[in-house]
C-alpha cells in the first residue's frame, strides 16, 4: 500500500490561503488522473491528520466563485474514487474529498456515492493489517479503518449494516481498552485529550456531537498532536503520542482519543437504529460500556449516551442480563450526583432516570447506597432556589424514583422523610397550577408536568395512609410517611392543584381527546376521585359528562387506532421499551372514582343520564373476553371494580335495573360466566363479585326470560351455591372450634367476606321471586351443609354466620314444602331453638 508524497503534501498544505490550496488541489487531480508520482509507504502520513470525511478543521469563508469550482472538483474526485486501481490512489482521492467539502456540506446522496466508491473492503483490509511500518503510530491502520467506519455510520441506511454490526466487538474493545502493564493511562488533563462538554443524555444525531457540527455531519476529530493545518516534520515524534522508534521500543498503546471518539460515533449510530439497542445488548455492549465509564477509560463520558439508548430500547432485558454491571454504574452515578456541587449535578439529573431499574425489579439490596445518595442529592437540589431549567430535571428524577421505589426511596431522608415528601408535593402542585391556569394551558414542559402528576399521585396515597391509620403514635407518621398534620396540609395544596386540572379539562374539546397530556391529566383526576370525593364535589359533578364522554371515545376508538400508545411512551416519566402496550384505557382509571360517585344521589343521576350502564357493560364484556384469552391482574382488578359500580347502582337504583336493558344483558353475561369462573381458584375474588352481583340482580329481574326455569338459570344457581358453601368447613381435628373458615377463603377474606354475606342475603331474597330455586337448593345438598354448620357451631359463636344462614333457611322453609320437610327430618326445630331463630321456628311449626 503506497501513496504519492506530492499528493499527500498537497492535501495537507491547506490553511487560510484558499487560492494557493485550490491550485494545489488542481495539481493533485492531474497527478491522480495520470497515475504518476513516486510511491512511498503510508508511514509518511501523520495519523492525527489522516482522514476523513469529517471535513476541514478551521475553514474560512470562500471567495466568490469558489463554490462552483469546488463542486466540479468534487465530482472529478468521486470519479477518481470509482476508477482507482490501488488502495494508495483510493485513499489519496478520499483525502481530497475531505479537503474539498465538510461532511455537513455533502448531500446524503453524495455521501452515499463516496461509500459506494470505497465500500467496506478498504476498512476491512486496514483492520487485518498487523505490521506497522517504522516511524508511525502503532495503530495507524486500525485508526484509519475506524475513522472510515465512523464516516459510513452517518448514513442511516448503513448504520445497521451487517459489516458494521460485525465490528461491534472491535469497537467495544477500543472504548474499554485497558493500558498495558507499565503504560500510563491517558489522562483527561493531558494536552489534547480534553473532550467537549456534553450532556450524558444528549441524543447524538448521526454520531456523537463534537465541536457542534451540523446535522448529519461526522464530527471533527480531536486528537493528540499538531493541527491538521500544521504538519510536523516526517519522523518527528508527535506531542503526547508514542511512536515506533526501533526494536525494543515498540509498545502497545491504548487507542488514541480520536479513534475512541470514532468508535463511539459508530456505536451511537447503531444504537439509534431501530434494532440497534437489542443488537448491541446481544453483543455485550452493556458490560463493556459500563466498564468504560466506571474505570474512567478515555472518552468515558461518551459511553452514557449509548447506554441511555440501549436502556431506553431494551431496559428490562438489559437489567435482567447485566444487573451487576448496571448496579455498579448506578452506584457510581448516584455518588457523583450526591457529591457534585456544580452544574454537573443538573446534567446527572437528566441522565439518571434512564439508569434506574425497571419497577418490576426495583427491590434490589445492592441499590440501597444509590437510593440514599439520590435522596440526599435531590433534597439538596430541591431545597435551593433554582431556575426552571434546573428544577425540571430534578422533579422528573424524583417522579421516576417514586414510581420505581416509592416509600423505600424516601427512607433515605431519615426522620425527615415526611417533610421531604411534603416539599416534593408542594413544588409539584405549584408547577401544575402555573402550567394549567395559564391561557396556553399545558402546551409547554409537558414532560415535567406529567412527572408532577406522578408525585401528586404518590402524595394522595401517602395522605390516605396518614389520615386513615389510627395506630400511629401522636406526632409520628404511619409507615414512615406523613403525620396527620402533614397529611392535612398536603391535602390542602393538592386540592388546589386538582382544581387547576379540572379547570384545564373543562376546556378540552373532543378533537383533543387523543392528546396524551389530556390522558395524563384525566388519570391524575381519577386518582384523586379514587381517594377523595368529599371536596370539589360540585366541580367534579359538572365535569362528569366530559369524563364519561372521554372514556367512551377512547374505548370505542381503541381497536381502530393504537397510535396513542407510542405517544404515551414518549410522555412517560419512565422507560417502557419492553412494557405492555398502553391500551387507550381511560375507563380503567375512572372506575374507582365511579365506584364512590355511584352511591351519591347527585353524581349517580349524572352517570345514569350519560348512559353509563351501557358503556360499563360493553367495557366489562371486553375485559372478560380479554381475561379469558390472555388477561392478567390488571384486567381482573378492573372487572372487580366494574362489578362494584353495578352493585352500587343495583342497590341505589332498583327501578333502573328493572327497566334498563343493559342490566338484563349483564345478568346473562354473569350467568354464563360464573360456572367456569368458579373452577379457577386464582380468580376467587372475581367469582365473589360475579356471584353476588348476579344474585342481587336476579331478585329484581325475576320476570325476565333469562331467569326462567331453564338449564342456564339452574347452572348459575348451582355455581352460586358452590361458591357460598366453600367458605366454611367443619372442624375435623377435634380442636373444639366447630366451624372453620376454609384456607382458600381465609387468604382473601378481607376482599370476599363482605361479598359472601351480601350474597347470602341476596340468595334468601331470590327464593320468593324464583319458584324453581328452592328445588335447586335442595338438590345441590347445600341445605344439609347449612344445617351441619349450625349443628357444629356453638350457640354463642359467630353471630354473623348464624344470621347469614338464617337469612336463607327461613325463606326456604316459608316458600317450599319440600325444604321444610327436609329441615324437620334433620332436627331443624332443635337447631332453630338452640340458635334462637324464632322466625324459622314458626315456619317449621306451620304457624308462620
Amino acid at each position: 500500500m503506497g501513496i504519492s508524497v506530492s499528493m499527500y503534501k498537497a492535501c495537507c498544505k491547506g490553511g487560510p490561503d484558499w487560492p494557493a490550496r485550490s491550485a494545489a488541489e488542481a495539481d493533485c487531480f492531474n497527478q491522480l488522473r495520470n497515475r504518476s508520482g513516486p510511491a512511498v509507504t503510508m508511514s509518511s502520513i501523520p495519523a492525527p491528520q489522516l482522514l476523513a470525511i469529517e471535513g476541514c478543521g478551521n475553514a474560512v469563508p470562500e471567495p466568490p466563485g469558489m463554490g462552483e469550482a469546488r463542486s466540479a472538483a468534487l465530482e472529478r474526485c468521486l470519479q477518481v474514487l470509482r476508477d482507482t486501481a490501488s488502495d494508495s490512489e483510493q485513499f489519496a482521492a478520499l483525502l481530497l474529498v475531505t479537503k474539498l467539502a465538510q461532511a455537513g456540506d455533502l448531500s446524503p446522496s453524495t455521501r452515499r456515492r463516496v461509500f459506494d466508491a470505497v465500500g467496506f473492503s478498504l476498512p476491512n483490509r486496514l483492520l487485518v493489517t498487523v505490521e506497522t511500518p517504522p516511524d508511525c503510530p502503532p495503530h495507524l491502520f486500525r485508526s484509519l479503518a475506524v475513522s472510515l467506519l465512523a464516516g459510513f455510520s452517518t448514513d442511516s441506511g448503513l448504520a445497521a449494516h451487517p459489516e458494521l454490526i460485525n465490528k461491534i466487538p472491535l469497537l467495544l474493545g477500543l472504548v474499554s481498552a485497558e493500558p498495558e502493564p507499565g503504560q500510563e493511562r491517558p489522562r483527561r488533563d493531558q494536552p489534547g485529550l480534553d473532550l467537549p462538554e456534553q450532556s450524558p443524555t444528549e441524543p447524538a444525531q448521526d454520531g456523537a456531537k463534537r465541536d457542534q457540527p451540523g446535522p448529519n455531519q461526522i464530527t471533527q476529530r480531536t486528537a493528540p498532536g499538531p493541527s491538521p493545518t500544521e504538519p510536523h516534520a516526517p519522523g518527528q515524534a508527535e506531542p503526547n503520542q508514542n511512536h515506533c522508534g526501533g526494536a525494543g521500543q515498540q509498545t502497545q498503546l491504548c487507542p488514541d482519543l480520536a479513534t475512541i471518539q470514532d468508535s463511539y460515533q459508530c456505536l451511537t449510530a447503531l444504537a439509534l437504529s431501530p434494532r440497534g439497542p437489542r443488537v448491541l445488548l446481544s453483543r455485550g455492549a452493556v458490560p463493556a460500556l459500563c466498564r468504560a465509564h466506571t474505570q474512567r477509560c478515555p472518552g468515558h463520558a461518551l459511553a452514557l449516551p449509548v447506554l441511555t439508548r440501549i436502556l431506553s430500547g431494551a431496559g428490562p432485558a438489559a437489567w435482567q442480563k447485566h444487573e451487576e454491571e448496571l448496579t455498579r454504574l448506578l452506584v457510581l452515578l448516584s455518588s457523583e450526583f450526591a457529591r457534585s456541587g456544580d452544574s454537573s449535578k443538573f446534567t446527572l439529573c437528566e441522565a439518571l432516570p434512564h439508569f434506574l431499574p425497571p419497577p418490576a425489579g426495583a427491590a434490589r439490596p445492592g441499590l440501597r447506597p444509590s437510593l440514599d445518595a439520590l435522596c440526599a442529592g435531590l433534597r439538596e437540589v430541591l431545597g435551593a432556589r433554582l431556575s426552571v431549567a434546573q428544577r425540571d430535571p430534578a422533579l422528573r428524577l424524583a417522579a421516576c424514583l417514586l414510581d420505581g421505589f416509592g416509600a423505600e426511596w424516601l427512607a433515605g431522608s431519615g426522620p425527615g422523610s415526611g417533610q421531604f415528601l411534603a416539599l416534593l408535593v408542594n413544588l409539584a402542585c405549584v408547577e401544575v397550577r402555573m402550567a394549567l391556569e395559564e391561557p396556553d394551558s399545558g402546551s409547554a414542559r409537558r414532560d415535567t408536568i406529567t412527572a408532577c402528576y406522578r408525585i401528586l399521585e404518590f402524595g394522595m396515597e401517602a395522605c390516605s395512609l396518614g389520615l386513615t391509620c389510627p395506630d400511629a403514635a401522636p406526632g409520628k407518621p404511619p409507615s414512615g410517611l406523613l403525620t396527620l398534620e402533614q397529611s392535612r396540609q398536603v391535602l390542602g395544596v393538592m386540592e388546589e392543584a386538582v382544581a387547576a386540572v379540572i379547570f384545564y379539562l373543562a376546556q378540552v374539546a373532543p378533537v383533543r381527546y387523543r392528546d396524551p397530556f389530556v390522558f395524563a391529566s384525566v388519570r391524575l383526576l381519577c386518582a384523586w376521585l379514587a381517594e377523595e370525593t368529599s371536596s370539589l364535589k360540585q366541580e367534579v359533578c359538572a365535569l362528569l359528562p366530559f369524563l364519561i364522554g372521554y372514556g367512551r371515545a377512547l374505548f370505542e376508538g381503541e381497536e381502530r387506532d393504537r397510535g396513542l400508545t407510542n405517544q404515551m411512551e414518549e410522555l412517560s416519566v419512565t422507560d417502557s421499551g419492553e412494557g405492555g402496550d398502553w391500551p387507550g384505557d381511560a375507563l380503567r382509571f375512572l372506575l374507582p372514582g365511579l365506584c364512590h360517585l355511584s352511591v351519591e344521589e347527585g353524581p349517580c343521576a349524572v352517570l345514569l343520564s350519560q348512559g353509563s350502564p351501557a358503556l360499563l357493560l360493553r367495557y366489562l364484556s371486553h375485559l372478560w373476553g380479554r381475561l379469558g384469552a390472555a388477561g392478567g391482574c390488571q384486567d381482573q382488578a378492573s372487572l372487580q371494580t366494574a362489578c362494584s359500580v353495578f352493585l352500587n347502582l343495583t342497590v341505589t337504583e332498583p327501578g333502573i335495573v328493572r327497566t334498563d336493558p343493559s342490566f338484563s344483558s349483564l345478568q346473562t353475561l354473569l350467568m354464563d360466566s360464573l360456572p367456569s369462573l368458579i373452577q379457577k381458584p386464582p380468580l376467587l375474588i372475581l367469582a365473589a363479585h360475579f356471584c353476588t352481583l348476579g344474585l342481587l340482580m336476579a331478585r329484581l329481574l325475576a320476570g325476565t326470560p333469562a331467569l326462567q326455569d331453564r338449564a342456564p338459570s339452574r347452572r348459575f344457581a348451582r355455581s352460586a351455591l358452590l361458591f357460598l358453601s366453600r367458605a366454611h368447613t367443619l372442624d375435623s381435628d377435634g380442636a373444639g372450634r366447630g366451624v372453620l373458615r376454609s384456607a382458600r377463603y381465609s387468604e382473601c377474606w378481607e376482599d370476599v367476606g363482605e361479598l359472601w354475606f351480601l350474597g347470602m342475603q341476596a340468595l334468601g331474597g331470590c327464593v320468593a321471586e324464583l319458584p324453581w330455586l328452592a328445588d335447586t337448593v335442595l338438590q345441590s345438598g347445600w341445605l344439609g351443609y347449612a344445617l351441619e354448620l349450625l349443628r357444629a357451631c356453638p350457640a354463642s359463636a359467630d353471630p354473623d354466620l348464624r344470621g347469614a344462614l338464617q337469612a336463607v333457611l327461613t325463606p326456604l322453609a316459608q316458600h317450599s314444602q319440600a325444604c321444610r320437610d327436609f329441615i324437620r327430618k334433620q332436627q331443624g326445630e332443635v337447631i332453630a331453638k338452640l340458635h334462637c331463630m324464632a322466625e324459622l321456628q314458626r315456619h317449621l311449626a306451620g304457624t308462620g
